[in-house]
């Protein structure tokens, strides 16, 4: 009675997910990737569970995560972590922990806590070994760089040469681009000018000899620079190509766009470009609006205050600078805010955490019954027959109908009809119970009961089946049904290659029509045929 091998094009090879997963990791940083990465995380995952690889499945998790975090919910990607977190340290599974440190950095490193950043980057770091792929390395240490330099760490540009070198080891062209734009910021909000201007040159140099083109953030950063170095005229000249159509738009969120035209507005300023400056500010303003990038509005209010005083205008400057003042109060008021309702959501308690999932086990349960409805068949059967293929223990799949119960609501009441499917569910659910882990009861509507025993072979699973069939019929029903007696089919699943769940759902059923055509109460399977009363009357 067992469940036939499945065709080989749904069966998950581990070296493919592997290859896949490691993929993930490495191309998550690129912005251009995620609408392929974001699906491809969901599938990998699945499939790493279907192996029976939760390692695997984790850190296919916290690549959707992260995900999640850049698209700005934080408190969701810093719940995942944490769990993950946790999960690794009681399964001692090092990859999965230096990710999950890897994802808590950038989710503390966006809430503004450097320090707690810096330690859970340290941590990521600290993991990895030398079997560890090179992206993740650089990534890695790119990160724990980049909270050292955001701390305005005299120590970070150090860091910021050594990954540098990891990455033109692996030829990495994209991470060395971004770790020389990350070195140049840090350096400028550091006040070491000499090393921003350094990393710029060699950014430039690594831009030409690959026909690189600069991005948006990129050519923010190194108008940023020149901007405080003095030099504003190579400032405007840096920052000229982000203004064609196709760069400017490229920002999906909108704030790449907004703080390069503020960069932009800032050098047209001190050059003494007040129309060109008042426009690039009102563009910036508008894709602040639009976007609610409430920081950067914050930011170009002060802009237009220093606009204005530069134009003479200081009775407006002033006034705008009231209202900056305004609007910077309640931002930090804000972010405080919200940093304490996230840290809330990301450290749920333990009883959170116990009422979620209890709240999702109650949406796969029939009400009636209290056993499994037919949602947590369809995503748990398919898994379940898959595994099978993976680590060989037997499946057997029965379908099982109450015979002539129509009769039991006609003439005693739907209410006893509703008493006597609870009493079936719960004989159904001892015998669950008692199987190997993996099996399950399932109500699939009406009268139509499931029962999924994993791990038994075929002898075992039709003495099973059996011992339901006669705990049914033996029942003392008689003070409850008025004397009409209930018995059940049940159809069991053939054998032989059955390739998914529908097929395995359908022979079943092929069986129990059978074994109600022959006379019910019996249990009808390849070469099983349970003890039963003959009867007389429809098929159902």
């Amino acid at each position: 009675m067992d469940v036939g091998p499945l065709t080989s094009v749904e069966q998950p090879a581990l070296p493919a997910v592997v290859a896949a997963l490691d993929e993930l990791e490495a191309d998550a940083r690129f912005e251009s990737e995620l609408p392929r990465i974001a699906p491809a995380a969901v599938a990998v995952a699945r499939d790493a569970r279907l192996l029976g690889r939760e390692d695997l499945a984790c850190r296919a998790d916290l690549v959707s995560a992260d995900i999640r975090r850049r698209a700005g919910h934080l408190a969701d990607a810093g719940r995942t972590a944490r769990e993950m977190l946790q999960w690794a340290e009681q399964n001692d599974a090092r990859m999965v922990l230096a990710r999950a440190h890897h994802l808590m950095a950038a989710v503390f490193n966006e809430l503004g806590d450097l320090a707690q950043a810096l330690e859970h980057a340290v941590h990521s770091v600290d993991l990895l070994d030398e079997s560890t792929p090179a992206p993740v390395q650089i990534d890695h240490r790119k990160r724990m760089a980049d909270c050292l330099g955001l701390s305005r760490d005299q120590g970070a540009q150090e860091l910021y040469l050594e990954v540098l070198a990891l990455a033109e080891q692996a030829h990495d062209v994209h991470r060395a681009a971004t770790i020389l734009n990350n070195s140049a910021y840090c350096a400028s909000l550091a006040g070491q000018h000499d090393e921003a201007l350094t990393a710029i040159g060699r950014l430039r140099e690594l831009s030409d000899a690959h026909d690189l083109p600069l991005d948006l953030a990129t050519l923010d950063t190194v108008g940023r620079v020149l901007l405080g170095l003095g030099r504003w005229d190579d400032a405007e000249q840096a920052l000229r190509p982000g203004l064609e159509p196709e760069v400017l738009d490229a920002s999906v969120t909108g704030d790449g766009g907004a703080d390069f035209l503020l960069t932009l507005a800032e050098v047209q300023r001190v050059r003494g470009q007040h129309a060109e400056a008042g426009a690039a500010l009102d563009e910036c303003i508008r894709r602040c609006e639009r976007h609610g990038l409430t920081s950067i509005r914050t930011r170009a209010r002060r802009e237009r205050a220093a606009l204005l005083a530069a134009a003479g205008d200081h009775r407006g400057a002033y006034e705008e600078h009231v209202r900056y003042a305004a609007e910077a109060l309640a931002q930090q008021s804000e972010q405080r805010e919200a940093r304490a309702r996230t840290l809330q959501a990301m450290y749920e308690t333990t009883e959170a955490r116990r009422q979620s999932r209890r709240y999702r086990e109650l949406a796969l349960r029939d009400a009636l019954t209290g056993l499994y409805n037919r949602r947590h068949v369809d995503e748990r059967l398919p898994a379940l027959l898959l595994r099978r293929e993976v680590d060989g223990d037997p499946v057997t799949v029965a379908l099982l109908d109450l015979d002539h119960f129509k009769q039991v609501n006609d003439t005693c009441s739907h209410e006893v009809g509703d008493a006597v499917l609870q009493q079936v569910a719960r004989i159904l659910q001892a015998a669950a119970d008692a199987a190997p882990t993996g099996s399950f009861a399932a109500r699939m509507g009406g009268e139509e009961f499931l029962l999924v025993l994993a791990g038994l072979d075929r002898d075992a699973a039709a003495d099973c089946l059996e011992g339901v069939r006669r705990s049914v019929a033996e029942h003392p029903w008689v003070a409850l049904t008025q004397g009409l007696p209930v018995t059940v089919s049940i159809g069991v699943a053939a054998d032989g290659g059955a390739p998914g769940a529908a097929e395995v759902l359908a022979r079943a059923d092929v069986n129990l029509y059978q074994a109600k055509r022959t006379g019910r109460d019996r249990v009808v399977g390849p070469g099983v045929v349970g003890p039963a009363q003959v009867g007389t009357g429809p098929a159902r």
